[in-house]
């Protein structure tokens, strides 16, 4: 009996102490968990920063590519208003070459019979003659120089009226330039135009033009007026009388300059030619 009591007693011990010891590992685990819990924290912490910059770049890189899209865009635009502006300066160029001269209703039989002779007397006989018509293209106004003569007065001997400015070769030899001229209006608006301001031109020597002087009634440009009807040619002579000094000096090299229409209108109209327009004249062999 004593034995088994004490092989009971032994088997009690035996179980306090395998309850004791469980409950000192418990503490251990749970320390261990704690430590696994603030191990992996601490690494969630240190790649915070790292997923922070991360996100910021690529929400940099994000901005760059919407900031950039303009300026690519600003750049494109630049890149093609210069091929804008060539393209429209090709196509003036096409349109000022296909502008061709007026066609001439007064032949050249007609031109070259002298409307000076009757008016001088004396000796008037024609020096130079030049039927390559020439023009001059501002778009809206467009003039054409159909053909030209120089015409020399050597002893003048009729009495000339001393109001008229055709007196200047009364008893004077000297010369006349007579061109036959269209100016056409290709708008349907009036254009105002003052054909006598083209000038003849050489160094130190300008003359301006006459729209009556040696010219016959029927032959005055525009009947002398100024405007120039919408969609009209109007079609006659523009005269230069000149004193032998003044022929040998403009003789040398003479340019032709006529006056934007610009010059005589406001508002100012739109042309295609700015400024004025000149061109190579000669009046001598």
């Amino acid at each position: 009996m004593k034995k088994l009591s004490l092989v009971f007693l032994i088997f009690g011990i035996s179980l306090l102490t395998a309850c004791g010891s469980g409950d000192n590992d418990n503490p251990d685990k749970e320390a261990q968990k704690e430590t696994s819990k603030n191990t992996e924290v601490e690494k969630n912490k240190s790649k915070e920063p790292k997923r922070k910059e991360a996100a910021d770049k690529s929400a940099e890189k994000a901005q760059e590519q919407t900031e950039g899209t303009p300026e690519k865009n600003k750049a494109s635009i630049k890149n093609e208003q210069p091929k804008k502006e060539e393209a429209t300066q090709k196509s003036e160029k096409s349109t000022e070459t296909k502008a061709v001269p007026a066609e001439s209703s007064i032949s050249l039989a007609t031109f070259n019979k002298s409307a000076t002779l009757p008016i001088t007397g004396g000796n008037v006989t024609t020096v130079y003659t030049n039927t390559s018509p020439k023009m001059l293209f501002f778009g809206p106004l467009n003039i054409t120089i159909s053909k030209y003569k120089v015409e020399s007065v050597t002893g003048s001997d009729k009495q000339i009226d001393a109001y008229s400015p055709e007196s200047y070769l009364g008893r004077r030899d000297g010369y006349v330039i007579t061109l036959d001229i269209i100016i056409q209006n290709t708008t349907n608006s009036t254009i105002n135009y003052k054909a006598d301001h083209i000038s003849l031109n050489a160094t130190g020597i300008s003359k301006g033009g006459s729209l009556e002087n040696f010219i016959p009634i029927d032959k005055q440009l525009n009947h002398t007026r100024e405007a120039f009807s919408g969609m009209t040619k109007q079609e006659g002579y523009i005269t230069y009388m000149l004193n032998e000094e003044d022929y040998e000096k403009l003789k040398q090299d003479t340019t032709l300059i006529a006056n934007n229409p610009n010059d005589f209108n406001s508002p100012a109209i739109k042309v295609t030619t700015k400024g004025n327009m000149s061109l190579k004249f000669p009046i001598s062999k």
